[in-house]
């Protein structure tokens, strides 16, 4: 690829058992309450971690809770303003307090016949309550009339309010945006049915839910002003979705050599201009080329050149820094 070469500054690095695995699931990485946040999970333990604010490090602080399934596969986790632990399974969704004691458990309806369907949650943005993702009501032909999104009180876990999604048997995720908007936005991936990308929002009039632009594919960077760029799930191209602006789309035969595709699954925004994704010649390389983009066309802008080639996948963080993986090391860098 004939692009301009910025160097890449290594700013910091710190180990964290079981971030390959973390990066691969739908709760690696997290987007609340202003901050990013890893979850990982190793020998039976979930570790919570806080993306720092300073960029001379990489975390800020760590919370530890012991890992309620067998394997750690069908839990999502989210991090709770009060430091508590929100974890969502196949058959309830689970408030837990620092200390590891149980605030409140709300059991739900199973995916019966649904092996890959997970649920999801998340605080709004406010703090005040939890939204989680479950299995909805059964019609009477015994067929599901849709997925739901309840919401919690946080404190209780009393139902406030529900919406039946458009969505079915599907696998979830949460992020909030950088900038605190009342919205959240919900991934729903249906396998072979598609993916529905939804905007979620707890108000006094109950719970709204709306399509979030075109976007259609489960893995989604958001930048603010309500921006997302999606990737598609076999790495053919890359999407710009705004409300109020034309998407903009760029197919990866456009700006990558032939047969190259995007990969790694965490396309985002490095900071208001630039978008960072990577690229490589298959789906399952391990490693890639990783690419800074004009935040608004899509458009190539340089190649990140580190000291070693590194893997594919690099988590932007919104500040200008972005992380990456080696083992069980993270590491953080910035453009030099």
């Amino acid at each position: 690829m004939n692009h301009p070469r910025v160097p890449a500054q290594l700013l910091a690095r710190e180990s964290l058992p079981g971030i390959a695995e973390a990066l691969g699931s739908m709760d690696g990485w997290l987007l609340r309450d202003g901050a990013n946040w890893l979850v990982t999970r190793h020998e039976g333990v979930i570790t919570v971690s806080r993306v720092a604010a300073d960029p001379s490090q990489v975390l800020a602080d760590r919370a530890t809770w012991t890992d309620p399934a067998a394997d750690g596969s069908d839990t999502y986790c989210s991090p709770l303003p009060d430091d508590a632990l929100a974890i969502s399974s196949r058959k309830a969704v689970t408030v837990h307090e620092p200390d590891g004691t149980v605030r409140w458990e709300h059991r739900h309806r199973d995916w019966q016949h649904s092996p890959e369907a997970s649920g999801a949650c998340t605080p709004d943005p406010a703090g005040h309550v939890l939204l989680a993702t479950m299995a909805g009501p059964l019609g009477a032909d015994g067929l599901s009339e849709g997925d739901i999104c309840r919401v919690l009180d946080l404190s209780t876990g009393e139902v406030l309010a529900e919406h039946v999604l458009p969505s079915f048997s599907a696998t979830y995720a949460f992020q909030q945006f950088p900038d605190a908007r009342p919205q959240v936005l919900l991934t729903a991936s249906m396998g072979q049915d598609g993916t529905r990308c939804l905007l979620v929002a707890y108000t006094s009039a109950g719970l709204d839910v709306r399509a979030a632009g075109t976007a259609e594919e489960p893995y989604v960077g958001l930048g603010g002003d309500g921006a997302l760029v999606s990737q598609d799930v076999g790495g053919g191209y890359l999407c710009r979705t705004q409300d109020g602006a034309d998407d903009v789309i760029i197919e990866a035969g456009e700006v990558l050599p032939e047969d190259w595709v995007f990969v790694g699954y965490t396309p985002g925004f490095l900071d208001d201009k630039r978008i960072l994704v990577v690229a490589a010649e298959e789906q399952w390389a391990e490693e890639g080329t990783h690419l800074l983009l004009d935040g608004r066309t899509l458009r190539p802008l340089a190649e990140l050149d580190y000291p070693q080639t590194p893997g594919v996948t690099a988590v932007p963080l919104g500040d200008g820094t972005w992380l990456t993986y080696d083992e069980e090391t993270v590491q953080r860098w910035t453009t030099a």
